[in-house]
């Protein structure tokens, strides 16, 4: 394996791009620390390939800048960056077979031959596949050509790494197995990565901080734990995880700030201020509610809902429960450990949450 490599900074100041005269990414600023494993999350069709390349230098800019430490690299060729990237398509070269594929990363380096041999079975082992160095790339399955051209990426030794979805091909135990090891690499060795998903659980594992791009616009950036618990859109709500959400306004009672939701469901908000008539959005997470006994005495601010029962699923370790609530359906995911009673459709339940569990999004 590699020795520790110094790691860089990356820096991205409005950069905007287009494609076809069609605008990809608008005014994005991100700022990325040395050794940090920053994870972009987005659907597809949000502009993470093209920010990548963006950076990468594959792609133009319409506008802003790109830095790398100190240095202002927008107008720099490709081949000048010092950036290690896997791109999505991860192409290889066809006539040459696995074994020289990677040892191609490691030309210009002073590298002997034993040493090129050692470093490339290095890589192959660490992609599971340390016996098909002799395989030409017509005669891999995708998952494995994807696993080269990663092995490959990783063998540049780039102080900037870039990896566009570098798991889309593989199934979901190899995924896993990856995704550790590669966590893993990273953090003993120190590059800096810049890993694009679509796969919320592999940002929520892995990311130091995830920006979530949209529409190629950035919507939050954060650690994952700020965007999970504090998002500020619906989308990004959404987009990181079973999230409950009811439509409404906010209204003042005097000096007290309640939301209203449509179907009729009052939120008094504590901590939070707010003008009046502004619309909004109440999210809280399916695990933030609890089954309340109807013996409970009611404690603190806790805020109580009645419901009934809809629908059940079974999610491995917690049972969740879908709740009509006057016409607005919720989730309720109670532990299968819990000594709660186990609920049945058609029961009526009423359900509880701390007000400091509920978030107001902007509309």
């Amino acid at each position: 394996m590699v020795s520790n490599i110094e790691p860089a900074s990356l820096e991205l100041r409005k950069v905007s791009t287009a494609i076809n005269q069609h605008e990809v990414l608008h005014d994005v600023d991100l700022s990325i620390l040395p050794g940090e494993l920053f994870v972009v999350l987005g659907g597809a069709g949000s502009g993470k390939s093209s920010l990548l390349r963006s950076i990468a230098g594959l792609d133009p800019l319409g506008s802003g800048e790109v830095w790398i430490d100190d240095r202002n690299i927008s107008r720099t060729a490709a081949g000048k960056r010092q950036i290690a990237m896997l791109l999505q398509s991860f192409p290889l070269w066809p006539n040459l077979n696995v074994g020289d594929n990677v040892a191609f990363a490691l030309r210009g380096r002073g590298l002997k031959r034993g040493e090129v041999h050692e470093r490339v079975a290095s890589e192959l082992r660490f992609v599971g596949l340390h016996d098909f160095a002799r395989h030409m790339p017509a005669q891999l399955s995708p998952s494995q050509r994807q696993r080269i051209a990663l092995a490959r990426t990783l063998a540049a030794d780039g102080r900037l790494c870039l990896l566009d979805e570098p798991f889309s091909a593989q199934d979901a135990q190899l995924r896993e197995r990856l995704l550790s090891v590669l966590h893993r690499r990273q953090q003993q060795v120190g590059f800096t990565a810049l890993l694009t998903t679509q796969d919320r659980h592999e940002a929520l594992r892995v990311a130091d901080r995830i920006a979530v791009l949209h529409n190629g616009e950035l919507q939050q950036v954060g650690t994952p734990i700020e965007l999970y618990d504090m998002p500020l859109t619906r989308h990004v709500a959404e987009y990181m995880g079973s999230a409950n959400l009811i439509d409404g306004e906010i209204e003042l009672a005097g000096e007290q700030a309640m939301f209203r939701g449509e179907n009729g469901t009052v939120i008094p908000l504590f901590d939070q201020a707010a003008k009046r008539s502004r619309t909004g959005t109440a999210m809280f997470r399916p695990h933030d509610l609890r089954v309340v006994g109807s013996d409970e005495e009611p404690f603190g601010d806790q805020i109580r809902f009645n419901g009934r029962v809809e629908q059940i699923e079974f999610l491995g370790d917690t049972q969740r429960y879908c709740i009509d609530l006057s016409g607005h359906i919720v989730w309720l995911d109670v532990q299968r450990q819990s000594t709660r009673p186990t609920l049945n459709i058609g029961d009526q339940v009423i359900l509880g949450i701390d007000p400091a569990h509920i978030r107001i999004l902007e509309r």
